[in-house]
């Protein structure tokens, strides 16, 4: 992800300097109020690096998109390989949108907030990518393993997915004023209401 870009002399080699610098600025000005230019001054370098990179401010964007799609779906598939029912594998996966809405919320309020289908039209839903399939299909494993209560597994995830999405907006909007750690129980415990069988 690239919050944890490789370093080289301790410095972020450009292309990453370039997508944390985009992260920031179309999280904090939106993709259309974001220019090249904003880009270039934010990430210290030249606009010939930029274009040595990348086509165009579209190509940032879906560098990014991928970059933090990617590191997501390794990020729940090793959750996947740790925990060996839904239970574990779910709460996990709330304890990392959590972590990450504390540590990297840039990261979680391009997830959550912006609206890629506007400029990345090429890209699926962000329901479609892999890392959300790979949500359903923890939901449609414990259906039929007996482990969540006998329910669609997209809305199950939608149950899910709401409810935890919703803790980080509240964080990243000040309104819940205690780190997420601080929320987690109560979190899973009404998400769980909702998923246990029986």
């Amino acid at each position: 992800m690239v919050t944890n870009s490789p370093q080289v002399n301790g410095k972020k080699e450009p292309k990453e300097e370039i997508l944390k610098a985009a992260l920031e600025l179309f999280t904090e000005k939106g993709y259309c109020n974001t220019s090249i230019a904003d880009i270039r001054q934010e990430a210290n370098v030249s606009t010939g690096t930029i274009y040595h990179y990348f086509k165009n401010k579209e190509a940032i964007a879906d560098a990014l998109f991928e970059d933090i799609l990617q590191s997501l779906n390794d990020s729940i598939k090793e959750i996947k390989r740790k925990n060996k029912n839904a239970f574990e594998q779910l709460r996990a996966i709330v304890e990392l949108f959590f972590t990450l809405t504390e540590d990297a919320p840039d990261v979680i309020r391009f997830i959550i907030t912006i609206r890629h289908q506007e400029f990345l039209p090429s890209r699926p839903p962000l329901s479609l990518t892999q890392p959300f399939q790979s949500l359903t299909q923890i939901m449609q494993e414990g259906v039929n393993k007996g482990e969540i209560r006998q329910i669609d597994p997209v809305v199950a995830s939608a149950c899910f997915y709401g409810t935890m999405t919703r803790m980080c907006q509240l964080r990243l909007e000040g309104v819940l004023q205690k780190q997420l750690d601080w929320y987690l129980l109560d979190t899973w415990t009404v998400i769980w209401r909702a998923l246990a069988p029986g």
